[in-house]
């Protein structure tokens, strides 16, 4: 192709740019784009090097069994989220409609797009995928593998999520496991995986705190950092994310501390974003907060706290069975897989833990389950919490669909209609 480019290369220097400017203007801040630009150094320090690299479809694939095996895992996911405040997704959505559906989600069409193009610079050892959270990832993953043409494992993640579902998601990690071990020639280091899992049950541990502290009031912690939690299961076990966490939890402690919150003013509004975060357009959430005192509390598809510590590093049984409650309980596998009853109940222990008086549902098309499942949460919140909620509809990942201008137009004239009292909060 012409147009040949080198994605990962170019998120590396990128990111190198946004650490320098923000150590000049938002030094506070810089801490939160070292750990984002780690992610992408780490990918391409491991093409350059040689290091195999292992590519899965969703953070429902646990990272800690790739790093135990000397692997770094590459989230594929990630990559139209980094891409998608830009127009650069374009190219690779426009090239996968070639062989897929126009009506597949874009985050699917731009990963396989990106495999499509050679855009990625490396071809990965093994991928792993999942069978959640919806029909656009059925889809678009078996072409990627196809298309790679590299050993591939599918895991069949149920749509129940009980004992029984859990007992055979275990077994079938298991499987995935030695899949793993026979693609990258590795075997079973039961030191490694302690030590993996040691660092993932602090990551644990430290998000559990880190989510507990939005409930306070005022949230001492700023919106747009609910955009990076889903990130973190895209590298559960590593160093790096334990330094960003820590630095996180100590950031919103001292916060807390003094009672500082991150609006301007007082703290009016405490928003739950009902469908996924708006990817193309997460600095809305900074201008929500400086133009209406509104503070994004927590969203319905993100990271509620609460996970499996896997108590015993070395039992090989404990590991997969906390494993697979780990995956089953991330975003959006917890609550946009079904059935709805868990999308209810979740939204429902959400508007309690963090005193919500507002619900946007920014719905992506590209979740057509969601938007099946959109009037039974927005009535639930309305009639029984007396939370006043707006719907709107958006591609998280093709900003050509609607532009930030246009979603803060609607939102604008939503947030005046409850500031002049014409709905209820």
């Amino acid at each position: 192709m012409t147009d040949q480019k080198d994605i990962i290369k170019e998120f590396v220097e990128q990111g190198q740019g946004i650490i320098e400017h923000s150590k000049k203007k938002y030094p506070d801040r810089t801490f939160m784009f070292e750990f984002t630009a780690r992610y992408w150094q780490d990918i391409y320090d491991a093409r350059e090097n040689g290091t195999p690299i292992v590519m899965t479809a969703h953070p429902g694939v646990p990272q800690e069994m790739i790093y135990a095996l000397g692997a770094v895992p590459f989230a594929i996911d990630a990559l139209p989220i980094r891409m998608a405040s830009s127009k650069d997704t374009a190219k690779y959505i426009d090239l996968s409609e070639k062989i897929i559906p126009s009506t597949i989600c874009a985050l699917d069409k731009v990963d396989l797009g990106a495999v499509m193009s050679g855009d990625l610079g490396f071809k990965p050892a093994a991928f792993i995928y999942t069978t959640l959270p919806c029909d656009s990832g059925r889809t678009a993953y078996p072409a990627i593998a196809e298309y790679l043409g590299v050993p591939y494992f599918v895991l069949d993640t149920p749509y129940r999520k009980d004992e029984t579902g859990f007992a055979y998601s275990a077994e079938n990690l298991k499987d995935a496991y030695e899949f793993l071990q026979k693609a990258l020639r590795q075997k079973h280091d039961p030191e490694k995986m302690a030590e993996i899992i040691r660092r993932s049950n602090e990551a644990i541990g430290l998000l559990t705190d880190i989510t507990a502290m939005r409930k306070l009031k005022p949230c001492p912690l700023p919106s747009r950092l609910l955009a990076m939690n889903g990130m973190t299961g895209s590298c559960m076990g590593s160093e790096y994310l334990l330094d960003y966490l820590r630095e996180l939890y100590e950031v919103g402690k001292a916060a807390a501390a003094k009672g500082q919150g991150c609006t301007p003013g007082e703290e009016k509004y405490r928003v739950l974003w009902l469908q996924n975060m708006m990817w193309s357009s997460v600095s809305i959430m900074d201008w929500m907060e400086r133009e209406y005192n509104a503070v994004s509390v927590m969203d319905s598809f993100g990271f509620t706290g609460g996970q499996r510590i896997i108590d015993d590093p070395y039992n090989d049984k404990e590991i997969f069975r906390g494993l697979v409650e780990r995956c089953l309980a991330y975003p959006m596998v917890h609550g946009a897989s079904g059935p709805a009853q868990v999308w209810l109940d979740l939204t429902e222990q959400q508007i309690e833990d963090y005193s919500v008086n507002l619900g946007l549902f920014a719905g992506h098309v590209g979740c057509k389950h969601t938007w099946a499942a959109e009037k039974i949460v927005r009535d639930m919140a309305e009639r029984k919490y007396g939370v006043p909620v707006l719907s709107f509809d958006l591609d998280s990942v093709d900003i050509r669909y609607k532009s930030v201008d246009e979603i803060k137009a609607v939102i604008s004239e939503y947030m005046e209609t409850l500031e002049a009292g014409r709905v209820g909060v």
